[in-house]
């Protein structure tokens, strides 16, 4: 099979990147042709059989002009001729024409891999208090932004409105989309929950690749070392961590803290406010085998994130490579993490509550072994290399039955309409003879 990935950035950046890169490496292993396009790359691509950047395919939008979109279509259409895939995987979600234009000339699903499809602040997250949104949603968001300032990060009102209506076109085209992978329970579930049919949302749940035998532990390493991997943003509750860490400052720990972000220079001052600027670091964007030689020495992974996540790869690499896992109890976390099995999880409200699970690891260390172990297991049994790639050939292959179904009918309508079309020029014509 000829599979093509269109996302607006190919690479290793982010978490989406490193799935889309090992979705390709178990294709790739079962004997498929792989390519890739995409608006820039941000790193390296993984191996495949041909790449392609398009400039500008993720800018476009519904203030554009009509000159520069049919540009962006007509190159768009040259490459897939070039290619002539059998099915087109979206990793994001790209302007609604496009999206629609695609879907048309081939079988084209989505995956998932943010709430962004059932969210106009792409979150689902309520910045002020924090928590899950559960609302449906649709131009009510503007009244649940007066409560919860969850659309705060748009400037103006013109811009969320722009976002929302950019956000109902979208939606639209992709409910035409006969396949919308869900990454994890929680998206399926959100999926389902906010419009999308039983029908096209269906299980493409990650894979965790890592191994504990192929990675080195740090040496040396710093006593009880805690262990955050996160983007700096408001949703990954950073700041609530540093709170309750300064809580526990009496215990012997330290923290490292990889990743970076807009919240960096916040941070970094209330740690210094803390007075914790010795004990916790802030190591920067680092790359995934750095991370994991540290969480081999570490114990426990701390995710304190206060909204959703659609799937949590850190949490999950963690656990495969044996180490605890703490923090919240929100989706998609609690789908990959059981107190008591692989992990501590708390409730958000209030906060401060991470500190005594953080302690308890510190205070208890065969707990954090106990729940070290189960995590490998947990992980191999639930989001196994096997079950994705059976998993991804599964909508594959519904993404082209339905395109065939869709494109006979059109077929057969469209002999319809032009044998109406000749039966009424020739019932015309007998007609003027007599």
């Amino acid at each position: 099979m000829r599979i093509l990935f269109l996302s607006p950035t190919l690479g290793d950046a982010y978490g989406q990147e490193r799935i889309v890169r090992d979705t390709n490496t178990l294709l790739r292993a079962d004997g498929h042709q792989t390519f890739f396009l995409a608006d820039h790359l941000v790193g390296a691509l993984p191996p495949c059989d041909a790449s392609f950047t398009l400039s500008g395919l993720s800018q476009i939008n519904s203030l554009s002009f009509p000159w520069r979109v049919f540009q962006i279509k007509k190159k768009l259409k040259q490459i897939l001729c070039q290619i002539n895939p059998d099915v087109i995987h979206l990793v994001d979600q790209i302007d609604a024409r496009l999206m629609r234009f695609i879907s048309r000339l081939y079988p084209s699903l989505l995956t998932a891999h943010t709430v962004a499809p059932t969210c106009p602040s792409s979150q689902r997250f309520f910045p002020l208090g924090g928590g899950v949104c559960q609302f449906k949603s649709g131009w009510g968001c503007l009244k649940v932004h007066q409560q919860e300032g969850c659309l705060g990060h748009f400037k103006s009102v013109f811009h969320r409105a722009h976002a929302l209506f950019e956000f109902h076109r979208k939606k639209k085209a992709l409910k035409q989309f006969p396949v919308i992978g869900a990454i994890s329970p929680y998206m399926e579930r959100c999926l389902k929950a906010d419009g999308y049919s039983e029908n096209q949302v269906i299980p493409l749940y990650n894979s965790v690749l890592v191994r504990k035998n192929a990675v080195l532990p740090l040496d040396p390493a710093p006593e009880n070392l805690l262990v955050v991997a996160s983007r700096l943003v408001a949703l990954k509750g950073i700041g609530s961590l540093l709170l309750c860490l300064s809580q526990i400052r009496d215990l012997n720990w330290t923290c490292w803290i990889f990743g970076d972000g807009p919240q960096r220079g916040e941070l970094q001052a209330l740690t210094k406010k803390l007075n914790l600027t010795q004990r916790v670091l802030f190591k920067g964007k680092s790359s995934s085998l750095d991370i994991q030689r540290a969480l081999l020495s570490a114990k426990a992974l701390i995710q304190p994130n206060r909204g959703p996540e659609g799937f949590g790869m850190a949490v999950a690499e963690a656990s495969a490579l044996g180490v605890a896992v703490l923090g919240y109890d929100v989706p998609a976390l609690n789908d990959l993490v059981t107190t008591g099995e692989n992990g501590l999880l708390v409730p958000l409200h209030p906060e401060t509550g991470l500190s005594e699970i953080i302690k308890e690891i510190l205070e208890k260390p065969e707990l954090s072994t106990q729940l070290g172990s189960k995590g490998p297991e947990k992980m191999q049994r639930e989001f196994s290399p096997a079950q994705q790639i059976q998993q991804t050939l599964r909508a594959y292959s519904k993404c082209r039955e339905d395109f065939a179904t869709l494109r006979s009918k059109s077929n057969r309508l469209k002999n319809f309409f032009q044998f109406s079309f000749v039966f009424t020029k020739l019932l015309g014509s007998n007609r003027g003879r007599q």
